[in-house]
């Protein structure tokens, strides 16, 4: 006889869970909508993830209460010496790290800096994807995941960094690693390993700062950020680990839009027609698809004083994870919220967060996503799923990891 399900019986690791994590969402929403979860190790010991928050209303919370809910824990003492383990620790916060009254200082600047970047971007991932289709048009089937929606938004990143077109392949491959990594239950030696990757990856930055012996392209976003930004008050160190945050987040957002975006459309054939129908509906199309399956679907936060979320207390220090997935899903905000609908009015979503850490990268995706799927329709008018897709192990990720489609 199977166990019924209970908060404390829930594990984030679960491949039932990863593969669809809705059903589970919506117990927790009705039952246990603020709830302590664990990660149950090999040994069978637990160890805590933190209280997880699932409706939408509380989820806003987390993410408005800027000065309550903060991504750090309060500072504590510089780590002493000048070994790299006490430089790294002794780093400056990249954006995507800070809180008040830093962030404020810096996110305007770099705001400023990325909507300058990719002003005129479309013509480039028009052509990135014109150029990405001739290549598959030959074959009959293909991985869409790794073939299209996951090359083509790297390359337009790659672009709008400025970043040496031979380095961005390394790049890839240590961001790779770095995400690999953040899944809890994959080896000690891949976690080291995406340890190993980031300090690479932050190197990399540093040295082109210095312009040794390489240098980004005149007028990108990375040297915008060492020239412009530096010269507004973004400290050295800053612009290293917020372009790290950028190599890392910047494309996969898309990627992972892209790859579950197609794979909704092509499971709903009824929408998909629609779609093809009316192409207008592109933009709105993007928008559900974030809503549906937000590609980051957890964030956390750390209460710097006790509180109240909820009916529940909250002491300070406590680490809280904010459920975007399951805030998008709530039928207190979204109407019939499983339906994938490309004509919902999706105002309000989650899909980039919300708050003074709405995802930097937002304006580039709702750039990317609509033309990349827009060429990728009208290439292939037969395009179908033609095999299995697997999906992401870290529940804090939102995506299909393969998509085998035929043509």
């Amino acid at each position: 006889m199977k166990t019924a399900f209970t908060a404390s019986s829930f594990n984030p690791h679960a491949p039932e869970f990863l593969a669809n994590p809705y059903p589970t969402y919506r117990y927790f929403r009705d039952n246990a909508p603020i709830a302590p979860v664990f990660y149950t190790l090999e040994n069978n010991e637990q160890t805590p993830m933190g209280m997880w928050v699932f409706r939408y209303e509380d989820v806003r919370t987390v993410l408005d209460q800027k000065d309550l809910y903060l991504k750090n824990a309060k500072a504590s003492p510089p780590v002493p010496g000048n070994s790299p383990i006490a430089a790294m620790a002794n780093m400056p916060n990249g954006l995507f790290s800070m809180d008040p009254p830093r962030h404020g200082e810096v996110r305007p600047i770099l705001d400023e800096l990325f909507a300058a970047s990719i002003l005129n971007i479309e013509t480039v991932v028009r052509n990135l994807a014109d150029q990405y289709l001739d290549r598959l048009k030959g074959g009959q089937s293909f991985d869409l995941f790794a073939d299209y929606a996951m090359p083509l938004p790297s390359q337009v990143l790659r672009e709008v960094l400025g970043i040496p077109d031979g380095h961005w392949g390394g790049i890839e491959s240590w961001v790779g690693r770095m995400v690999s990594g953040h899944d809890i239950t994959t080896s000690v030696a891949n976690q080291f390993m995406a340890g190993t990757c980031t300090m690479a990856l932050g190197g990399y930055y540093q040295a082109m700062q210095k312009g040794c012996p390489f240098h980004a392209e005149s007028g990108k976003m990375f040297d915008q950020m060492v020239n412009a930004g530096e010269a507004r008050g973004i400290l050295p160190e800053e612009v290293q680990q917020t372009a790290v945050n950028l190599s890392l987040a910047g494309y996969l957002t898309s990627v992972f839009l892209i790859a579950t975006g197609v794979y909704n459309l092509l499971t709903n054939p009824k929408q998909l027609a629609l779609l093809r129908s009316r192409p207008e509906l592109i933009g709105n199309a993007v928008e559900e698809m974030l809503r549906i399956d937000a590609p980051a679907q957890l964030v956390d936060r750390v209460v710097c004083e006790d509180t109240e979320l909820g009916g529940v207390h909250l002491k300070a220090g406590t680490k809280v994870t904010a459920a975007l997935g399951s805030a998008n899903h709530d039928p207190l905000k979204f109407h019939n919220p499983e339906t994938f609908d490309i004509e919902r009015d999706t105002t309000g979503h989650l899909g980039f967060g919300e708050g003074i850490h709405t995802c930097l990268g937002a304006p580039l995706l709702r750039k990317v996503a609509p033309i990349a799927i827009e060429c990728l329709l009208n290439e292939f008018p037969n395009l179908h799923i033609n095999g299995t897709p697997q999906w992401q192990t870290d529940p804090y990720l939102r995506s299909v990891s393969n998509l085998p489609v035929a043509i």
